[in-house]
């Protein structure tokens, strides 16, 4: 009678393993900017640039595609996704959920030096860097990640950071613009002071208003992002 043979853990866990590494790195090349919407991933390329074989590059593309970076098209393969308005509004409706559990959750627990922490990244995305507009991005994110920390609520800080990832591709494409700074810092000066005075119901009101504001003018950017790729696409 024939045995099946056991599955050998260690080859399973060092392909994961590759296969993980491989989704990091183009999740990466995303973020940055170095891939774009709309690019075609080869697998031959993938491979040679990773130095890895097919298979960990195909089980990064499913990674990949769980978490709304690349989508598959059966005549075309692999690419990078494109930044649809309706999958942006749809994003910000989902953080905006997301940033109000965290304020409330965050505001009896959060300690002096991180509402000082928060100050201070708030006082430094005031300072609008207009050749690098991304630091203001990265910065915004700080700003909320810290706020999520406080929470000590480790489920809502995995589900936000998953949205952060996707936040990060978002904001490289249309990031923020001068005129949205100022009032983007004042909405956060008032959601500090509401945790400073331990309110969590403002808190939470005040985050929500945030993401309000956010919301509107993120989609106003992609509106305009796609018609001006559409544009060049047509020239």
């Amino acid at each position: 009678m024939n045995q099946l043979m056991p599955e050998n853990d260690t080859t399973k866990t060092v392909q994961e393993s590759t296969s993980e590494v491989a989704a990091q790195k183009i999740r990466e090349s995303i973020i940055s900017g170095r891939l774009r919407p709309g690019d075609k991933l080869r697998e031959a390329d993938l491979c040679k640039w990773l130095k890895v074989s097919r298979t960990p590059v195909r089980e990064a593309f499913r990674i990949l595609q769980s978490e709304g970076f690349v989508t598959h098209n059966p005549n075309y393969g692999v690419m990078v996704a494109t930044l649809g308005v309706d999958d942006v509004e749809h994003l910000y409706e989902i953080r905006s959920v997301l940033e109000q559990i965290s304020v409330f959750d965050s505001t009896p627990h959060i300690t002096q030096e991180q509402l000082d922490e928060l100050k201070k990244i708030n006082k430094t995305m005031s300072n609008f860097d207009e050749i690098n507009p991304q630091k203001s991005c990265d910065l915004d994110l700080q700003f909320h990640t810290l706020i999520a920390q406080a929470s000590q609520n480790q489920i809502l800080i995995e589900c936000l950071a998953g949205v952060y990832r996707k936040t990060s591709m978002v904001l490289q494409f249309i990031p923020f613009k001068k005129e949205r700074i100022a009032q983007t810092c004042k909405e956060h000066a008032d959601i500090i002071s509401s945790m400073e005075s331990r309110d969590s119901e403002l808190a939470k009101k005040y985050m929500e208003i945030h993401f309000y504001k956010s919301t509107e003018s993120l989609v106003k950017k992609a509106i305009a992002y796609n018609q001006l790729t559409h544009q060049s696409d047509q020239q």
